[in-house]
């Protein structure tokens, strides 16, 4: 039913569960005890988290960075990413996913979001330009339709799964769809560890490429079987990206709290989503498909009437409380990639690519994305009070600043 006399403010604090708690504390005192913060090898730390990792994903093989932009650079150099193609990516995504392409020595080549959503549309990929591989994200938790994407592109994907601990496309996790998965362990993720990354994937090839962009000589010693690889293993290529063992161990008890915090996120959105049905408030939601478990890292509200001003529709819903975050800069009008004596003096590669300044008018549902979608921030514990004064603020809000 809708509400007698919606909120015009959410008074409520925003629940949530310590981000560090007693078992979080505990893992990182038995390191500190056992003088092993570091790690050149694959001790129980690193080990534990990787196989954890695999386990999510059902991949073979897990691989730790110091970073999730580091995993996705490895996972570049894994599939292959050269100078004579790009790497097809979204703009609505986090900056790091599409310098990497830059880092990898290769370019970022731009494809259109699907209309109504906010991840990469299969239908674009072909003709946004040669490629010598895809990186998908899975955009503020929602699953991309990896099936569809597998079938058009003919190169390798890298699945970024930075926004998607634990989601699941079709039944099957992210991270195990594409050549390689990279997850970011970074501080507001899902899954943190203060910072890290993880690559996953089913290729012995991708994990010993990756393996060899920044880990130790005495992992790579261990570990690298191809002979063609074999030659870097007093070296490697020195970009030093191997993870804490600190950041190893937080995540590790994290990574088994995310079922539990998955459902309470779950469930708190599907009360707002009543909340909202109830006062006929003009949202929708990006497309999960059927068989499919999304992740919980920004939501994605799609507003269905015409946002004649977003920024003053976010500045509408902050000040009366409501949780909502900034949407991405537009990274294709940033100066590094309309500047282009800026991008060379910063990747000196460029010159000899295809790469092009991108038009930032070119991607027609990407710009309509950015106008329609609205981020909210929903808590992983349980909150039932809090989301029902959330979802009658919000549909005040939008009553106010959508004519």
């Amino acid at each position: 039913m809708r509400s007698a006399n919606p909120a015009r403010h959410v008074s409520l604090p925003f629940p949530r569960a310590p981000r560090y708690g007693p078992e979080d504390q505990a893992a990182v005192r038995d390191l500190l005890h056992a003088g092993r913060l570091s790690d050149t090898s694959r001790g129980p730390a690193i080990a534990a988290l990787e196989d954890a990792f695999a386990d999510l994903t059902n991949t073979v093989y897990a691989l730790s960075f110091a970073s999730g932009t580091a995993s996705l650079h490895g996972a570049l150099r894994g599939v292959g990413a050269h100078p004579d193609a790009g790497v097809v990516t979204s703009p609505l995504t986090w900056i790091s996913a599409i310098l990497v392409a830059f880092h990898a020595g290769s370019f970022p080549v731009f494809a259109d979001v699907e209309p109504g959503g906010v991840n990469l549309n299969p239908a674009t990929i072909a003709t946004a330009g040669q490629a010598s591989a895809v990186l998908v994200t899975h955009t503020f938790g929602i699953p991309a339709r990896m099936d569809a994407l597998t079938a058009v592109t003919g190169v390798p994907i890298v699945e970024d799964c930075s926004h998607a601990h634990g989601a699941r496309y079709a039944s099957r996790p992210v991270g195990s769809w594409g050549a390689a998965g990279c997850f970011s362990l970074m501080e507001r993720k899902p899954v943190s560890g203060g910072e890290g990354g993880v690559l996953t994937t089913n290729s012995r090839t991708v994990y010993e490429r990756a393996l060899t962009l920044g880990h130790h000589p005495h992992r790579l010693a261990a570990e690298l079987t191809d002979p063609a690889l074999r030659p870097l293993t007093s070296t490697g290529l020195g970009y030093k990206t191997r993870m804490p063992t600190v950041a190893a161990a937080i995540a590790s008890v994290q990574l088994r709290r995310l079922a539990d915090r998955m459902a309470a996120s779950e469930t708190n959105f599907a009360r707002l989503l009543d909340v909202l049905h109830a006062h006929a408030a003009p949202i929708t939601t990006p497309l999960v498909a059927a068989g499919s478990t999304r992740g919980w890292y920004g939501t994605p509200l799609i507003i269905t009437e015409p946002v004649p001003n977003p920024a003053a529709l976010f500045a509408a819903c902050t000040a009366a409380g409501v949780p909502v975050r900034p949407l991405y800069e537009d990274w294709l009008s940033s100066p590094l990639l309309q500047d282009p004596a800026l991008l060379h003096e910063a990747f000196p590669h460029v010159r000899h690519t295809g790469w092009r300044p991108p038009d930032p008018h070119a991607l027609p549902n990407y710009q309509v994305a950015r106008r329609q979608t609205l981020l909210l921030k929903v808590p992983d514990v349980p909150a039932a009070d809090y989301m029902h004064q959330v979802g009658d603020t919000l549909a005040t809000v939008l009553t106010q600043a959508i004519r």
